[in-house]
């Protein structure tokens, strides 16, 4: 009978460990309980936090890298163990910056160690025609960028070496006269080999070496007036005074004194004044002897 019991007793005990435990409710008046009943019943996860992408990329590495040929005139000095990449030269901004496309992002590099005469008002002598050079080296046309120390400067450009097929376009652009070498540490790998293509534009007297034109004064002659004198009035004697008393031809002493006087004073615009003319034949005093 005690055996009996004490099976019985474990039965029971087996049976109680597998009943699930009562579920506690919460009240519904309760914020608890709206929230759980608004949250959708899925095993959906919840999102994580993702950060931002940042606004500043960095030239990302060419695709393959390109190689480097050492041999092209003045690129002995180019750097072999940096960064090196390929993009499209979509602007020409001046005589020494480009804006270069690489994978779906435009980036504006600057030649190391060029100076470019600036195409700001008032332009520098023989702005136009390095900016017009750069033009035909690069525009429109796929170039290799090669890093020397400095990623990025303070003004945002990348300052890279460019080359283009055979040429190295930094050297060049100094070659043809239309820069000066300029070294900015730490990027200085190229300085002697930029620095002899100035020696070579020098001596050959090209671009911004060409002597700068000196205007020409052009000389206005004033036109001089000369005051030409205009011919001698004619000076008369007065015959007769045609504004005294009345003169008859009995007046004068003989025709010719007459006509003298009616001469004179129809010259100073009194006409026959003293009417020595009667028959207006133009001979005054007509009786009188000479």
């Amino acid at each position: 009978m005690r055996q009996w019991l004490f099976l019985l007793v474990l039965a029971l005990l087996s049976l109680s460990a597998c009943i699930p435990a009562p579920v506690a409710l919460v009240p519904p008046e309760t914020l608890a309980a709206q929230t759980l009943a608004a949250r959708p019943s899925t095993n959906t996860p919840l999102p994580t936090d993702t950060p931002l992408p940042t606004n500043t990329p960095t030239p990302p590495e060419g695709l393959p890298t390109p190689t480097l040929d050492l041999n092209i005139a003045g690129a002995y000095c180019l750097p072999v163990d940096t960064q090196r990449m390929q993009g499209l030269v979509t602007k020409v901004i001046s005589g020494d910056t480009i804006e270069v496309l690489i994978r779906n992002l435009t980036y504006p590099v600057r030649y190391i160690g060029v100076d470019a005469p600036s195409i700001l008002a008032p332009a520098e002598w023989q702005a136009a025609q390095a900016m017009g050079f750069n033009q035909s080296l690069v525009e429109g046309k796929y170039v290799t960028l090669v890093q020397d120390v400095t990623d990025r400067d303070a003004e945002g450009y990348y300052p890279r070496y460019v080359l283009i097929e055979n040429v190295f376009v930094n050297y060049e652009m100094i070659l043809r006269g239309y820069g000066m070498s300029i070294s900015v540490p730490p990027d200085t790998a190229c300085a002697n080999s930029l620095l002899s293509a100035v020696v070579e534009a020098q001596k050959d007297v090209r671009g911004i070496w060409i002597p700068t034109p000196i205007p020409t004064s052009t000389i206005t002659l004033t036109p001089t007036i000369t005051n030409t004198p205009l011919p001698p009035t004619e000076t008369r004697v007065q015959v007769c005074n045609c504004k005294g008393p009345r003169l008859t031809c009995n007046s004068f002493p003989s025709q010719t004194k007459a006509q003298q006087c009616f001469e004179y004073c129809r010259s100073m615009g009194f006409g026959d004044i003293f009417g020595l003319d009667k028959n207006g034949n133009g001979l005054a005093c007509e009786g009188l002897s000479n």
